[in-house]
């Protein structure tokens, strides 16, 4: 005879089902279906973790009780009792986190629902790229990914187009993430040395596409290795403050940077943080930049309210930063197309 499942065996098959469709989805139909699979469960939507809870509870009292018993008897605690205790706290602490994780595992699910239904509504489609090799061959392309002396990697790669009023174009998204090592030396009490290595990680992230009106020009705001050649400096004091211009030559800084464009470039980096344009010799253009949640949106409902959780997936979520990403530039391109005789 088989035995039923268990509330915790059914909300883990639940959620693996559910993941499945996910990762799976074609479309935001696709999405709402998954939301009624977990609508249709038929119970809470937590897993029941109170033996997990009675364990930890017992090791916490079982430790106490042995730590107040040695103490009043020896007044020290033996080597034998702490290791019992480290034990018994581990034990503890593992019960706990496992129920934590577990449960946190649900919400985590929401998310990554969530945030497939925006990559459908703002019409990205995620790349596979093995991440070494993605981010050595965009470094190869552009110095903005001249960075990390110790590891670099592509984490995720997105592809998407634009169509704007004037200008239409194909572009991916990227989020690069490079680590430093570095280590210190110092010394101890005694005067001998220690050595310390640490790993620093940091992560950016970007759009680079084809942009034939101009090469071998960057508008640095964050620095880069590798960068070289004239440097340039429009009348625009603000401007000045927030990028470095360097490029083949002053006249291909200064006719690039006409006056309007200028004052475009001052008025994204209220948007974004520290903004990096790079016009390779290719004539590709990378937009970089620190910002972590140009497509990503603060999430409002979850599978605890999946009316309203379906309400939020059926209507479009636009992402503000990246739309106003992509709208610089096609402004780009626009002051700097002559087919537009945009001269200001």
């Amino acid at each position: 005879m088989v035995e039923p499942k268990t509330h915790n065996q059914k909300l883990s098959a639940l959620l693996t089902s559910v993941k499945e469709k996910v990762n799976a989805a074609q479309d935001q139909q696709q999405l709402i279906d998954a939301i009624e699979q977990v609508k249709a469960f038929g119970g809470p939507l937590k897993f029941n973790h109170g033996k997990r809870y009675a364990v930890a509870i017992i090791a916490v009292l079982t430790g106490l009780i042995i730590t107040g018993v040695q103490w009043y008897q020896y007044r020290h605690l033996s080597s034998g009792t702490t290791i019992l205790l480290v034990l018994l706290a581990i034990t503890a602490i593992a019960m706990m986190v496992w129920s934590w994780r577990k449960n946190s595992s649900i919400g985590n699910l929401a998310d990554e629902l969530f945030q497939q239904d925006l990559l459908f509504d703002n019409g990205l489609q995620q790349v596979s790229v093995e991440p070494e090799a993605a981010a050595s061959e965009l470094m190869s392309r552009f110095h903005e990914f001249n960075r990390g002396n110790y590891s670099q990697e592509i984490k995720a790669l997105y592809q998407g187009h634009y169509q704007g009023k004037e200008h239409a174009f194909d572009y991916h998204f990227y989020h690069f993430h490079y680590v430093d090592k570095r280590t210190t030396v110092t010394t101890d009490s005694k005067g001998r040395p220690r050595t310390r290595t640490t790993y620093d990680h940091y992560d950016r992230y970007g759009i680079y596409l084809p942009f034939i009106y101009v090469s071998n020009l960057a508008l640095v705001g964050k620095s880069v290795s590798g960068l070289s050649g004239s440097t340039y400096k429009p009348a625009s004091n603000r401007f000045n403050k927030l990028y470095r211009v360097v490029g083949d030559s002053e006249m291909t800084a200064a006719k690039f940077l006409k006056p309007a464009l200028v004052l475009a470039c001052e008025d994204i980096a209220a948007t974004m943080s520290e903004l990096n344009f790079e016009f390779n010799p290719q004539a590709e253009l990378c937009m970089s930049f620190r910002d972590s949640d140009v497509i990503t949106l603060q999430r409002s409902s979850d599978f605890n309210a999946p009316d309203d959780f379906i309400q939020l997936i059926r209507q479009h979520n636009e992402l503000p930063k990246l739309k106003a990403a992509l709208v610089h530039i096609e402004t780009l391109m626009v002051y700097s197309d002559s087919n537009f005789r945009k001269t200001t």
